[in-house]
Formats: C-alpha cells, structure tokens, sequence
C-alpha cells in the first residue's frame, strides 16, 4: 500500500549507523588458530636432522662402535642401566645388514635408515600423513627407514589417532539384555504413537508387557493433554498400572505428564534415547498393526474399521512367545471371535507354563540375535574416554564424533557422557571406547548424582531425539504463505 514520504520517515538504525567494527582482536584469534594448525602438521624430516639426533642419541653411538670394531660380544658386558641393552640386542639379531654411512654419519640397515630414538614417533606421524590404515603406513615406513619395535611403536600411534577411530567402524553391539516377566497382568505397560497417517491422525498404542494385550486409540495430536486422555479411558477399564515405559517423546518429557504420573502413583520409565529396542514390546506391534491399515487402504475399506477387527483378532490368537492368547492372559477366559468355538473348562493355574514359555522364547530369542549380531560383552565404565556415533550429514561427517567425551554414569547398557558445555545418554552401542596413547585423566569421575541441569545435551528442542535415525514428525507442518496487498507483502511494507 502506498504510503507518502512525510507520513513515512527513515527508523532510528537508518539515520544512525553503527560504527565501524575493530577487527584487531578477530584477527588475532585467526591468526593464532592458523599458528597451532600450522604447528600441528609435522615438518618434513632432513638427513642434517638424523645426522644431529644420531650424534646426540647414546644407545646409536654405542651401536656404532660395536659395528665398527664388529664387537657385538661386548653388549653382554655392558651395564644394564644406561644404554638401552635389550635394544642392542635387536641390533645384534640383524647385525649382518647393518652399515655405517661415514660421510653422513648415520646407520642403515640395507637402504633403510636407522632412526634415532627420539625422531622416531615424528616420523611415524609423517607415515600416517593422510591417515591411511595400519597396514599402509607400515609398508610406506619400512621403505624408507627402521628400528627396533617398529611395528609396535606404529600400532600404538595409530591406534591412538582420533580421527582414525572416529572413521573406523563401529563396535561390536552389545549382547540383548531380555527383561524379566512382570508378577502379574497389567503390571507394566509400554506406550508409545504411530504416524502420522496421509489423514493428520497417530495412533496411541498401550501394551501390557504381560499378556500381550494391546490397546489403540486414534488421536489427532500428541500432546500431553491429548496423551492423558486417552490413557486415563484406557486405565479406567484395565486399571492402572505399576509401570509405564515409553520412548523420550514430547508428551512424555512434559511437566503435565509428569504430575499426572505422580497423581496416579505410576512409576514413568523412559527408555534409553535413540534405542527403541528398549521399548520393544509396543515396536513389535506396529509392525502388524500398520500392515492392516495398509492392507483396508488397498482395499478401499475403512481403516479405523478394520483397526478393530485386527485387534479382536490379534487379542484372540497365541502369541509366539508366551504360546497363549493376550486376551486369555488378561481376562482369565477366551474371547469370543467370528470363528465358531466349543466351551471348555478354563485352567487357571497357567502362569507356570507362561513364564517357562517366555523364558524359553527370550533365552532363544537372545541366543540367535547374540549369535547373528556377534554381539560383544563392551567394556566401558566411569572415567573412560569414549566416542559417541553421529548422524552422517554428508560425505565428510564421521561415523562417529571425533570430539570425545568421559562417561560419568553407567547403568546397565545406558551410558551417559560428558564434555565440555554438554551431556549425552545413549546405549551403550552407540560408544566407541577411546584407546589413547600416554594421556592421563586427573579429573574425578562424576557420582551419580551429578547435576546436568546446566549442560547441553546435545539434542533437538525436545531435549531427547525420538528415533535412531532422526525420527519423523509426530505433527504435521504448518504451511504458511505471504499475504499479497497490490503485489506486495504486507509483512515486508
């Protein structure tokens, strides 16, 4: 819209600009970063370098006189302090190859140059100059120079290299750690949504980790609100539980949700961030679950009809683990389905053969996914330096972080860690334990009781991601468009 210059005057910030910026201080942090980088590539090694550091290095001056007198004997005689004696020995074991460069004043063996102790591990950084693997560093390092223990001294080096380990591949997962069959029904329950569906609507799905029995709600939204509605009707037929486990998603970290937990005296187990196997009992039951609503879309049937003839069904058939129907469990008797069914005497006394059947299917359960997954006892603890793995955001991003962190509290196979600013808590599988050359940790591990209500913890504004992988939107989008007044935004007028 148009508006007339004297009914339009310039803001304050247009008629007063800034002053110009003093960049001396930005330079001079540029500056010194580009000093320590600079520094921190090691230089190209010169003969004049060896021929120095051979004169100055004790244990290569004795090694000279014994080839030039041929006295390989005499090490026997020599004292054990001082020169390094078991080094000597070395020598003498390849005594036949060993040469004296006298216009140089160095060693070799064959064409290759002996190193003097304290050029050695430079030197073998410059081999690892790309970093490339352990066996191609060695073989480009033997071309050129030797010394004893030479591929021991380029396995701890390498070994210790950050970026090396924060490229390398992953760990081996940790063995599947089965929990124990709730003492009764409707004990515990795992919670968790599914969606959204092309209709903007989620599922609510509430298990008991007892019986299998499922219960589902359609909601339109995820809020705590919507979530405590729905599961206050869901406790008003079963009950409420003991237990409640879900993932960290935002309904379940609110405040609302919190007291309406401590309200009912439920106790709130959130599942480790970014490992939904934690909460496997309701994962497991999206699959089929999200199989018959696709199936009724094909089909051109209602699938909020068909939702419930999947439930009635799934209710009333066995389950693979505990070999009864969740129903049968839950209720103490059979529920009645489309198929026709005799009356039979209802045994109560099954909990026996349940739990055998659930520890029998979970030992085998546990055995075969150990067994496929090579699974690994992982041995990390309190105070160790570990790497946390990344999401890969391009052909540059490491598999993991390479800046590590110290783990500050364990339990079980959920691991929290520390660094710097911030924390994160992730399965165990997710570290990769740091194995570093000569650094010492004079800091204290952290108690249990740690505060990190002032750290970062590294995570989306939900504080805890949903997923492994980056997790999709519980809620849809809101597409917002310009409003155009005779061709104009009226936001930017």
């Amino acid at each position: 819209m148009y508006t007339k210059g004297s009914d339009n005057p310039s803001d304050f910030l247009s008629r007063h600009p800034c002053q110009e910026t003093d960049n001396k201080h930005e330079m001079s942090a540029e500056q010194y970063v580009n000093f320590l980088t600079m520094h921190a590539v090691p230089k190209a090694m010169t003969i004049q370098e060896i021929q120095e550091a051979t004169k100055h290095d004790k244990t290569l001056q004795l090694l000279t006189e014994i080839i030039r007198k041929q006295a390989w004997g005499s090490i026997k005689d020599l004292p054990t302090t001082g020169e390094d004696v078991s080094e000597l020995n070395l020598f003498a074991k390849v005594r036949d190859e060993l040469t004296i460069n006298e216009q140089l004043g160095i060693i070799l063996r064959g064409t290759r140059i002996i190193m003097p102790c304290s050029l050695r591990e430079r030197a073998i950084r410059l081999a690892h100059e790309g970093h490339q693997g352990l066996a191609k560093t060695k073989q480009l390092i033997r071309e050129k120079i030797w010394f004893p223990r030479i591929d021991k001294d380029v396995e701890t080096l390498i070994r210790g290299c950050i970026p090396c380990q924060a490229n390398g591949t992953a760990n081996h997962p940790a063995p599947l750690k089965m929990t124990e069959l709730p003492p009764k029904p409707w004990h515990t329950v795992h919670v968790d949504f599914c969606g959204p569906f092309p209709t903007g609507e989620y599922t609510l799905v509430v298990i008991d980790a007892y019986s299998r029995f499922p219960e589902v709600e359609i909601v339109k939204s995820t809020s705590a609100t919507s979530t405590i509605s729905k599961l206050e009707r869901i406790f008003a037929t079963h009950g409420l539980p003991n237990i409640l486990k879900s993932d960290n998603g935002p309904p379940f970290q609110s405040n609302e949700f919190k007291q309406f937990m401590t309200e009912n005296g439920i106790k709130h187990q959130r599942i480790t961030p970014l490992w939904p196997k934690a909460n496997s009992e309701a994962e497991n039951f999206m699959k089929p679950m999200e199989k018959a609503i696709r199936a009724a879309h094909i089909e051109k049937k209602n699938w909020r009809k068909e939702l419930y003839h999947f439930l009635l069904n799934y209710r009333a058939t066995p389950h693979t683990t505990t070999k009864f129907a969740p129903a049968e469990l839950l209720f103490n008797r059979e529920i009645n389905t489309k198929l026709p069914s005799k009356i039979i005497n209802q045994n109560t006394k099954i909990d026996q053969q349940v739990r055998a059947n659930d520890e029998k299917g979970k030992r085998n359960m546990k055995r075969n996914a150990d067994k496929s997954a090579n699974a690994k006892e992982v041995d990390i603890k309190v105070g160790d330096t570990v790497l946390v793995r990344q999401t890969k955001k391009n052909k540059w991003s490491t598999r993991f972080d390479p800046k590590p962190y110290c783990v500050t509290r364990v339990k079980g196979t959920m691991i929290t860690a520390t660094r710097p600013g911030h924390y994160i808590t992730r399965n165990i599988s997710f570290f990769k334990k740091v194995l570093q050359q000569e650094i010492q940790h004079n800091s204290e591990d952290a108690s249990d009781e740690e505060d990190y209500s002032k750290l970062d913890n590294n995570l989306p504004d939900t504080n805890i991601e949903e997923n492994n992988e980056l997790a999709e939107r519980r809620y849809p989008a809101r597409d917002t468009r310009p409003i155009n007044r005779y061709g104009q935004n009226i936001y930017n007028a």
